[in-house]
């Protein structure tokens, strides 16, 4: 089995792009370039997107979370950003699980690998078929889109991943979400945009263990092992975003499982 690399990016828009495309006076405010950008569409495209923090969490086969961290320093361009993605999948060749990873995460990867300049081809490399590959919308072995995926490729309701978190009883957002990134990032708040990215890598985290163990591709053992791992990486972190996770994140694996002992069978099938 493969290495799972979770991921998430915030982003904020391209400026220098949008003026470019909306032929913008040189005195037009950001404020003015941003709210006509929002006018023609909502949300942008992942094409007028800038990064500003890449997070990801490492999951082993056997079910553990070895590590969750933002990518780089906290003085890293996008350029060093982007590269160092790429460089990770290119190394290890993980499995990539992410939410809108499909529609959003990875063109955005995309796009920015090109502005910069950044050659990739181990990202397009296959497996033994030609459909093994990262970009393959329906190859879960390479790349879980898990919002793509639960809604059935769009048949039905795409949601959010704070709606999918409320479902599975998961903390999800805790104090920021992504219409604050712009405003943080121009505040010079980037620590604040790192933990957030964090928490939402976290959050798909929890979701792609239950996917996983509702696929049947984890037993009570790989539940067990991640619920763990997860708890031992909560209590190494500090501050007022993880205090309120340690205190709203409820393990269940355990619970789960007695409540799921299957009654005795008493219809002679």
């Amino acid at each position: 089995m493969k290495p799972i690399l979770v991921f998430d990016l915030e982003t904020i828009p391209d400026l220098t792009a949008l003026r470019q495309l909306q032929r913008a006076a040189s005195d037009e405010s950001d404020a003015t370039i941003v709210a006509n950008a929002h006018l023609d569409e909502q949300p942008l495209k992942p094409a007028f997107q800038q990064i500003v923090a890449i997070a990801a969490a490492w999951i082993t086969p056997d079910g553990a979370m070895r590590r969750l961290t933002s990518l780089g320093h906290r003085t890293w361009d996008e350029r060093q950003l982007v590269k160092k993605m790429f460089d990770v999948i290119a190394e290890s060749r993980p499995q990539l699980v992410g939410w809108n990873s499909s529609g959003f995460d990875l063109p955005v990867l995309i796009y920015r690998a090109m502005v910069h300049h950044v050659s990739v081809p181990a990202f397009y490399q296959t497996g033994t078929g030609r459909f093994q590959n990262y970009r393959y919308r329906f190859d879960e072995d390479w790349h879980i889109d898990l919002m793509d995926i639960l809604s059935n490729y769009g048949a039905s309701a795409k949601l959010k991943l704070d709606e999918m978190a409320a479902i599975l009883g998961i903390p999800g957002k805790i104090g920021v979400d992504g219409s604050h990134v712009l405003p943080l990032y121009q505040s010079g708040q980037l620590d604040a945009i790192r933990t957030y990215c964090e928490s939402d890598v976290l959050t798909t985290t929890l979701v792609y263990a239950r996917y996983a163990e509702h696929r049947g591709w984890w037993t009570d053992t790989h539940m067990a092992t991640f619920e763990s791992s997860v708890a031992a990486w909560l209590d190494s972190q500090s501050g007022p975003t993880w205090d309120e996770w340690r205190a709203r994140w409820q393990p269940g694996s355990q619970i789960l499982g007695q409540l799921c002992e299957p009654a005795p069978d008493q219809t002679g099938w």
